[in-house]
Formats: structure tokens, sequence, C-alpha cells
């Protein structure tokens, strides 16, 4: 109701995504505008990214600030303690790239500590109570900006299962700097990753996921080609490109300030 409010008291609102603007009702929908952030992330080259030899780990990462349930930290620990079980783990570095103890939209702490009574620390260590074979993911925990971007840099695949959330700053990052990624395919996901041209996108299939896992790594030519159809994305979501294109919201704003919607 909040957010309803705001709209109603505003002459423009601007939402991140059109997922995002789909949440309100159909009535308000003409008031919002849909605008990603822009960014000043320095553009990637293909040479930034990793070029796996055989006798190299490939990494499996997953990347969000706050490690949280709704970025989809539970389906990575799954599919990983998957892939370790089922004999897929040999020369593999699983990452999970975040912050375990960040405050978080959902509720995971508080459930961690009514289940636990302070016993486990955090959802994390919930999780790998759950799926034990996981306990191979390195968790480099909160870092400074200057190292988090390298680390985005040495990861040959990230995984991004999305449940719950109306854009990610964290998403484009990985894009901007040239990630091969898999998705979910929905929530607003899809308004940032094209299937099978700077990405792939995939259905709520533990199975899915694993066999594209499989399939990327043995195919370093198709990663490379996403790698470098999501640096184009990224530079497309520049703070340059985008910031004309605030001044025209800007402008619309003031224009509907002078001439209100009916």
């Amino acid at each position: 109701m909040l957010h309803f409010h705001q709209v109603l008291c505003s002459d423009l609102t601007i939402v991140p995504s059109a997922h995002a603007r789909s949440m309100f009702p159909p009535l308000l929908q003409d008031r919002i505008a849909v605008q990603f952030e822009g960014f000043d992330i320095e553009p990637a080259t293909p040479a930034d990214r990793p070029c796996t030899a055989s006798e190299q780990a490939f990494t499996i990462a997953f990347s969000a600030r706050d490690l949280s349930s709704a970025k989809g930290l539970e389906t990575y620990i799954r599919l990983v303690d998957r892939l370790v079980r089922e004999g897929h783990g040999r020369n593999t570095r699983f990452l999970a790239i975040g912050d375990p103890t960040a405050a978080t939209y959902g509720y995971e702490q508080q459930w961690v500590e009514r289940k636990y009574q302070g016993k486990v620390a955090s959802f994390r260590d919930h999780l790998l109570k759950v799926y034990p074979a996981a306990k191979v993911i390195e968790f480099p925990g909160r870092l400074l900006y200057a190292e988090f971007a390298q680390m985005l840099r040495g990861v040959d695949l990230f995984l991004y299962p999305l449940r719950y959330g109306v854009a990610n700053w964290g998403l484009m990052e990985i894009l901007a700097r040239g990630g091969c990624v898999i998705g979910s395919n929905w929530g607003f996901i899809p308004e940032l990753i094209q299937n099978d041209v700077n990405g792939l996108l995939l259905p709520d299939s533990d199975d899915s996921w694993i066999a594209a896992i499989q399939q990327l790594r043995a195919d370093p030519a198709r990663r490379a080609r996403y790698a470098q159809a999501a640096i184009e994305t990224g530079k497309r979501y520049h703070i340059s490109a985008v910031a004309p294109l605030y001044l025209s919201l800007f402008e619309r704003a003031m224009a509907q300030k002078r001439a209100p919607l009916h």
C-alpha cells in the first residue's frame, strides 16, 4: 500500500523493470515508467574472461549481496550438493560470493534463530546441514569492491536461480563483466537475458539446470559467445547511455505536473 500511495502522490514513478510495473494495479500503470539504473562498470573485454585449461578447476559461482533465499542461494547449494554426489564435482571449484550475515529481504535469519536457538549462525549454515555434500563451496564473505570485481573475472559459469525480485544490480555487474550466466526464466531476468544469446534461461527444474551446467562446461565456444553478448548488454546500461533516458523521464514528470493525468 505504501508503494501504491507513492504512485498516487507522484507525477511519475520510475521502477527498474517491466516486471515491477506489472505488480501494480492496471489503473496505476500509466503513472509508472520503466527504466533500469545506469552503472559505471568498466566494460570488460574477452581477455578478462577465464579460458579454463584441462588442468585448471572449472569455477561455478553464485553471487549476491545477501546470499538470500530470494536470490536463489538454496537452489545453488542444492544443485552443488547434487553435482558432488553424482560425481560431477571433480576438478571443479564452487564459489558463493556475498555476505551470509547480511540483512535480506526475507525472514530467513529469524527462522534460523527460532529453529536452532543460537546453535546455527545463518541461513547459509542451515542449508549446509541439509545439503552436506555442498560443504565444498567456498564462501569468501564480504569483499572490497576491487577484490569482488577480480573474483568475478575468474568465474567460468554463474548460476542465477532467482526466486523473487524486481531488478538486481548484481546480475548486471556479472553481465557487464562478461559473465556466462544461467538464470531463471521468470521475474525480471528475461528483461536482461535473452535466451541463448547473452545467457541461458531455464525453468525451475533441477534436472534442466544440471544438464545445462554439463553442456556449457563442455562447450567453451558457447560460453564465450554468451560472454561477448553479455558485455554488449552491459554497455547498453552504462551510465553514459542511461543518464539521458532519466533526463527524458524527469522532463516527462515535469510536463505531467503541468498537465496532471486524470
